[in-house]
């Protein structure tokens, strides 16, 4: 049976109030050490932040990112630590890649506009 290594950098980057985008360098090869084509041999890659949702990434690309509304992930505002797994097209799932941690801070309101003072 083989096994994926479970080398994925994660990175999340914070787009805006509504949108983060994950990046990270998919795996290409094998526990055992055997060639893997992140294409064509991973189904998915599993999201996991502070034991909540578990959110399911398409692997159908090679560039290792993948753009998420905030809400998809996080119930609320806070801060979040999170991993990557991948799962190749036999359901294996590799080892947790690092943990980064991302904030979603509420934005304070604009400033007011075109303020007038008629005397």
């Amino acid at each position: 049976m083989k096994k994926l290594i479970g080398v994925i950098v994660l990175m999340l980057v914070s787009l805006a109030a509504t949108a983060t985008t994950l990046s990270w360098e998919p795996p290409t090869t094998r526990v055992d050490g055997q060639p893997l084509d992140p294409v064509t041999e991973l189904a998915e890659y599993r999201l996991y932040c502070d034991g909540l949702n578990v959110v399911a990434i398409p692997a159908a690309t090679s560039s290792g990112e993948y753009e998420v509304p905030k809400t998809d992930i996080f119930p609320g505002y806070g801060a979040y630590d999170c991993a990557l797994t991948a799962v190749d097209t036999d359901g294996l799932e590799s080892v947790m890649s690092n943990i980064v941690t991302i904030p979603w801070e509420k934005a304070a309101p604009n400033a007011p506009t075109n303020l007038l003072i008629i005397n």
